[in-house]
């Protein structure tokens, strides 16, 4: 088994992207980089399970 399996990436860019939202004033603190930009890179990682969810949902009303 890979240690990175299909199932359990979508939990993984969940968390990566919370925290990152929740660290998002100390991430602009050490990197300068502004806010809302963080807020925005971590928005993207919560849409990546949204993605998974939807082509799942996909294949399998494809296959009925």
């Amino acid at each position: 088994m890979s240690k990175w399996q299909s199932g359990d990436l979508p939990i993984f860019f969940t968390m990566l992207g919370l925290m990152v939202s929740t660290f998002s004033n100390k991430i602009e603190e050490l990197t300068s980089i502004p806010s809302k930009g963080v807020m925005f890179i971590a928005f993207i990682f919560l849409l990546i399970p949204l993605f998974y969810w939807i082509s799942g949902w996909l294949k399998h009303r494809k296959n009925k």
